[in-house]
């Protein structure tokens, strides 16, 4: 279990892994991708396939070279890696590409309830604070919900109000595909930061009343 604090924040937490759980101050506060399944909004096996996904070998190393390649200290990767990557490439080529945040984690607030993510990359593109989404499978409507989370989570110099932070960031799923080229899938509506603030009212909900329906083996 690791021991961070917050980017711009002094919001100390720790996250474990193995459980892909965070905590602040000891208790456990659910992260962005769990908020959409216990929200009632995907099912579970989806979210927990979202999740897979990133930790699987291929996608663990896909964003790891992503990563490495926006810090400028990309070594050597495995063949499987090179398409993927080199999509990510043609797309910070083919804009105003400049890095802000990088496989960044996070706790973040709507209204005054905490959530845990990890993004994996803030930048501005084209002189638009955007933020991107690396995927290597398919692309779902519910990933737009996923990252108005993080737009409004996402800790910034200026801008105190999780949906003032929102607004003012585009939304992206870059596509890495294995022909190197990539795909780019906005996501543009408002009512999406709605849906969030929703999830996350019916997911804390739920916790805390957790144990009375249990008893009855209803949730």
């Amino acid at each position: 279990m690791e021991s961070r604090a917050n980017l711009l924040t002094t919001v100390d937490f720790t996250f474990n892994a193995d459980k892909h759980e965070y905590a602040v101050a000891g208790k456990i506060v659910p992260g962005c991708t769990a908020v959409l399944a216990s929200g009632g909004l995907i099912p579970f096996a989806r979210a927990e396939a979202d999740i897979l996904e990133r930790k699987s070998e291929l996608g663990r190393e896909v964003h790891r070279a992503c990563h490495l390649h926006n810090l400028g200290t990309l070594g050597s990767y495995d063949k499987e890696v090179k398409p993927r990557l080199h999509a990510w490439i043609y797309f910070k080529e083919h804009c105003d590409f400049r890095l802000l945040a990088s496989e960044a984690q996070s706790i973040g607030y709507v209204n005054g309830m905490p959530f845990g993510f990890q993004l994996d990359c803030n930048a501005l593109v084209d002189g638009r604070d955007t933020m991107i989404e690396w995927k290597i499978g398919q692309v779902y409507p519910h990933h737009g919900v996923q990252l108005a989370g993080q737009a409004a989570g996402h800790p910034h110099a200026s801008i105190n109000s999780p949906f003032a932070r929102f607004v003012s960031r585009r939304r992206i799923v870059v596509e890495l595909r294995e022909n190197g080229f990539p795909k780019i899938h906005p996501f543009n509506e408002r009512s999406d930061y709605e849906t969030f603030a929703a999830l996350l009212y019916v997911s804390a909900w739920k916790k805390r009343f957790k144990t009375t329906y249990e008893k009855e083996n209803v949730l």
